[in-house]
């Protein structure tokens, strides 16, 4: 997939940051698809079954600021899962 980058920066009230976030959440409980957007731009994405978590709280002064990453590989067609499912071959 070539590269795309969508990057939108504004100012919310408390409830419409965790409206978003709430939709985000429900979205990858659901299911592997999410669409995201803001200001009427937006983009469906597929999230894989397993993801990197990413949070960093950061405070100087009397600014916070919270940065969450969440970060997946897509997994080229063919490709054998990974993870804890065990393999089972027959013995020779």
């Amino acid at each position: 997939m070539p590269k795309l980058e969508m990057k939108r920066q504004s100012e919310l009230s408390r409830n419409e940051v965790s409206d978003r976030l709430i939709a985000l959440g429900q979205a990858l409980a659901d299911g592997s698809e999410a669409e995201l957007g803001s200001e009427g731009d937006s983009l469906s994405i597929t999230v894989a079954d397993r993801v990197r978590w990413e949070l960093e709280i950061e405070v100087d002064g009397d600014e916070i600021e919270i940065d969450i990453e969440i970060s997946w590989r897509d997994k080229p067609s063919g490709e054998p899962e990974t993870g804890n499912s065990a393999s089972t071959k027959p013995a020779t």
